[in-house]
């Protein structure tokens, strides 16, 4: 951990030593992580045998806010476990379905870099990976990864699925359905219900774009309006608005294929970015490379209906309150008749089958 103060100077190093290091890192044992619960002295280094990961979900933390979360358990050679808690934009970019389909047949050596020992109610302790932490998985030029992965044996023990409750679950039951039978969901009876159902995304509707104005006090829709801007929400005074998403997804099962809409939170949650971010690059009518990797992969989704938007169609659109699970790109594309004219994004043709990740890793927290 770098300090600074008020008298120190940064310059740019212009010609890179020819022994900078690529990797730098202090391994803590595991057996010795309690030493530091509550220290903010340094940032703590470990590495170990990925045995579980969870889903990313939206949590309430203790302040009432809600934030992206992900548990991570690592155990040493020794038996040894640990479990990470990687928050924020950290939890998205954690590639935890490629660790789970990875792990089912072979090791994973981990070592997470700038991570700190948290301590909650005096009694759950565990390792917190925020902003500063990234992490190097299977690397084969880390000696310290070889050298871990030597000492274990040739069958590797399937990494467990771990679940992790958001704060968007309910204790209800989610009613199962197929797309036909969302198709006949009432938005005047039917608008409270949340419904689990099974589909690949296969495009993004036509004529609409990706995101929109937000309000910033209400997220209504804000238009210009002369020289500034007007929240369309009656007596809404603001005019400051914030790009948000509104990804008109169309989703198949097969038979029948329906409009799911990602907005902010799941769009972030998915994308793994903002709609800030994106507009930055992105025009509001070119769909990011970002959105449209999505098409081909299947999800099981919990959904509720959108009254507004579904009144007056011919199909209900639904909005997209939950992945609960991913289940990866298809090799097949499935696409009903309904599909094909709502299409704007996609096609009807099977995509090509994505590869597998054999060895992988990344200085920067991304896989290579």
């Amino acid at each position: 951990m770098i300090k600074l103060n008020k008298r120190t100077q940064i310059r740019d190093a212009h010609n890179q030593p020819p022994d900078f290091p690529k990797y730098t890192f202090s391994l803590i044992p595991i057996e010795k992580l309690l030493d530091y619960a509550k220290s903010k002295e340094r940032f703590l280094d470990v590495i170990g045998r990925i045995t579980g990961v969870s889903n990313a979900a939206m949590v309430s933390t203790s302040s009432g806010d809600s934030m992206m979360r992900r548990v991570v358990h690592l155990q040493d050679l020794k038996g040894s476990t640990i479990e990470l808690s990687l928050s924020g934009k950290r939890a998205i970019e954690f590639d935890g379905e490629t660790i789970l389909q990875v792990g089912q047949e072979h090791h994973v050596i981990a070592i997470f870099v700038g991570t700190l020992m948290k301590t909650y109610k005096n009694d759950y302790k565990f390792l917190s990976g925020t902003s500063a932490c990234r992490w190097y998985i299977n690397q084969n030029d880390i000696p310290e990864i070889k050298a871990f992965q030597r000492c274990l044996p040739a069958e590797a023990i399937p990494i467990q699925k771990l679940y992790l409750r958001g704060a968007d679950d309910t204790q209800q039951n989610f009613e199962k359905r197929t797309m036909l039978q969302l198709k006949d969901v009432d938005p005047f009876t039917e608008r409270a219900i949340n419904y689990e159902c099974t589909a690949t995304i296969v495009g993004i509707t036509e004529q609409q774009t990706w995101c929109y104005q937000a309000c910033k006090a209400c997220n209504s829709r804000i238009k210009p309006f002369g020289q500034t801007y007007q929240c369309t929400k009656q007596d809404c005074p603001s005019i400051q608005f914030e790009w948000k998403y509104k990804i008109p997804y169309i989703a198949s099962d097969e038979i029948y294929s329906l409009e799911f809409m990602f907005f902010e939170k799941k769009g972030t949650e998915l994308i793994g970015k903002s709609a800030e971010t994106l507009r930055k690059k992105y025009n509001e009518k070119d769909i990011p490379p970002e959105i449209s990797s999505w098409i081909g992969h299947k999800f099981i989704f919990l959904v509720k209906i959108l009254p507004n938007k579904s009144i007056g169609a011919d199909d209900p659109s639904f909005e997209v309150i939950r992945i609960k699970e991913k289940l990866g790109k298809q090799s097949i594309m499935p696409v009903s008749k309904t599909a094909d004219a709502r299409l704007g994004v996609g096609s009807s043709s099977s995509p090509s089958p994505s590869p597998l990740v054999g060895s992988f890793g990344s200085d920067s927290g991304y896989f290579a």
